[in-house]
């Protein structure tokens, strides 16, 4: 489906289904005054995810009404608008309208852009479904275009919240691919073809480029798959004379463990794990949509974790890009290995800052659940522009710790560091930790969206299963804050 928007007052515009934000307790607009009496009567007050519905019956140009209520104006937040297109998009399938609008409202104290920023993603979002291996689609049905409309000019809106969407969506639809489909090499053809698309600066290393490299940490998670592994090195305004930033994304297209093998319940929700790299893929996509004023430096180290008689074996003794050693105690603490060689590959860059994101750690789910991503830094400034980004998009994060101390859990008896702590105490913070060790001395953070990155049951604009992209906007929106101070 495709936002457009248009310049018309509340009700003039023809159209089978014409979709109407209200606060709570807010009468409704004049145009809509003669249906105040029915809402009454439907005990309709406007509260966050109430709805009223009403057929016109010809006496309006427009077939359908539904009004979705935002809540009260003190807890009034940008997701309430979300969730209430994400309504109007489940409403108009209901109905079978390919084309609806959708009046965005005027809100005191809110600037009409990001109003209308919020209502596009909710709608783009809600009208995303996964359906390549559907053979029989002949009972889905997808709106194919939703307007807009206000008073004003919020156009600019409507642009940003289609390129925000359109990158999450973009992901997301990666992310769903399963490990035969999604391997480390499609990917990389994949991320070939957006690079070539977007005018963006591209560099594929294989397997031999890895070990010139000596990028022990992705070819020792590699070794007991027949999937070479690859490292993508993609940049956006390369050459140009602007502040740099590095996105890193793990990529684990299948993870088994390896030798540390998982036990099977749920072990197909494994394709998942590479959500970090696929989101990479998507930052990228929208930060050259958006032309911002910066240069990004993308890294996705790609690789299955698979057992077989080659593959990496707990006590296993490695070496990371930079030089450092380490003791891998556990093959299923495997994300951390690859991500070790792009950090310390990225501190290489000289970048401002370095964001990394990755479905690191189930102990984030045990903390926070799924309504945060664990944030880790080392800078208060670089965590504060990500909590504030948060917020925004409704990505919210929660920042943990990173003292020394639980770097000391890190060390290892016969080598730099080993890659799990052996106390069993503090999993995401200790694997953080880890993580820390390979950025040198840059200014980084650290996002576990192992949370986040899929949805078990129905979400007001993200659906029933399946991938999220959770990241995309947050980490979009984050650089493009950044490039607003420098």
């Amino acid at each position: 489906m495709k936002a457009e928007f248009k310049k018309s007052s509340l009700g003039k515009t023809g159209c089978g289904l014409l979709c109407v934000f209200l606060m709570q307790g807010e009468r409704p607009p004049p145009e809509l005054a003669d249906f105040e009496t029915d809402m009454k009567s439907h005990r309709f007050e406007g509260k966050e995810e109430q709805y009223y519905h009403t057929c016109t019956l010809g006496k309006k140009r427009y077939a359908h009404l539904l009004v979705a209520g935002l809540g009260k104006k003190e807890d009034f937040r940008f997701d309430s608008l979300r969730k209430a297109a994400g309504a109007c998009v489940q409403h108009a399938s209901f109905l079978k309208q390919e084309e609806f609008l959708v009046h965005a409202p005027s809100l005191k104290g809110y600037e009409g852009n990001s109003v209308a920023q919020a209502i596009t993603e909710g709608l783009l979002l809600a009208a995303y479904k996964f359906t390549p291996y559907k053979t029989d689609k002949k009972d889905i049905f997808e709106a194919k275009k939703a307007y807009i409309t206000s008073e004003k000019d919020w156009s600019k809106g409507v642009k940003d919240g289609s390129i925000y969407a359109g990158a999450q969506n973009y992901s997301r639809e990666l992310d769903e691919h399963p490990a035969n489909v999604a391997t480390p090499t499609k990917i990389a053809e994949e991320a070939k073809t957006l690079a070539k698309k977007k005018k963006l600066d591209i560099r594929v290393f294989g397997k031999k480029a890895l070990e010139k490299k000596k990028m022990g940490g992705i070819l020792s998670v590699a070794r007991g798959s027949s999937e070479p592994p690859v490292l993508i090195r993609m940049e956006y305004n390369k050459g140009k004379k602007l502040p740099l930033y590095c996105v890193v994304g793990k990529g684990i297209t299948f993870d088994s463990g390896g030798i540390s093998l998982k036990p099977p319940k749920g072990m197909h929700e494994m394709k998942y794990d590479k959500s970090g790299a696929i989101n990479v893929l998507g930052v990228m996509k929208a930060v050259a949509e958006l032309n911002l004023p910066i240069r990004v430096i993308g890294l996705m180290p790609l690789s299955e974790n698979v057992p077989s008689g080659s593959a990496t074996k707990p006590g296993d003794i490695i070496t990371i890009y930079d030089g450092k050693t380490v003791e891998v105690l556990n093959t299923d603490a495997e994300g951390r290995l690859i991500l070790a060689d792009a950090l310390s590959y990225a501190a290489e860059q000289k970048p401002e800052a370095i964001i990394d994101m990755a479905t690191l750690t189930g102990a984030i789910i045990v903390s926070l659940g799924r309504h945060a991503a664990g944030l880790f830094s080392n800078d208060d400034k670089l965590a504060k522009a990500i909590t504030e980004s948060g917020k925004e998009t409704h990505e919210r994060v929660w920042r943990l710790p990173v003292w020394p101390e639980y770097s000391e859990m890190m060390e290892s008896d016969f080598a730099d560091l080993k890659n799990i702590s052996e106390k069993g105490e503090a999993g995401s913070i200790t694997a953080a930790a880890f993580l820390k060790e390979f950025v040198g001395g840059r200014k980084w953070a650290h996002l576990d969206i192992a949370g986040v990155e899929m949805v078990k049951e129905k979400h007001p604009y993200l659906g029933k299963k399946g991938a999220t992209g959770t990241g995309v906007r947050l980490v979009t929106r984050t650089l493009a804050r950044l490039a607003e101070k420098k």
